[in-house]
């Protein structure tokens, strides 16, 4: 994923979060995102991985826990 798919992706999920919240639980709206942008299976497993590694469980996680990791490694 490059540097503007990221910004994208942080985005919509802000969006989605407004809308659908956060269920606390898994990463239901991180994976609708990376289905919508088109992003191939195997780099959306990776991606939600590295959400996983650094902290993000759940959608809201992402933005507490793993926004500042993934833009230093997806910073391309």
């Amino acid at each position: 994923m490059k540097k503007k798919e990221l910004q994208k992706f942080f985005n919509r999920l802000e969006e989605l979060l407004e809308v659908n919240g956060c269920n606390g639980r898994d990463l239901t709206n991180a994976e609708i995102i990376l289905e919508e942008m088109s992003i191939p299976k195997d780099e959306r497993e990776e991606f939600l991985q590295n959400c996983r590694n650094s902290g993000g469980f759940c959608d809201c996680e992402i933005f507490l826990n793993s926004e500042e990791y993934l833009r230093e490694i997806y910073n391309k």
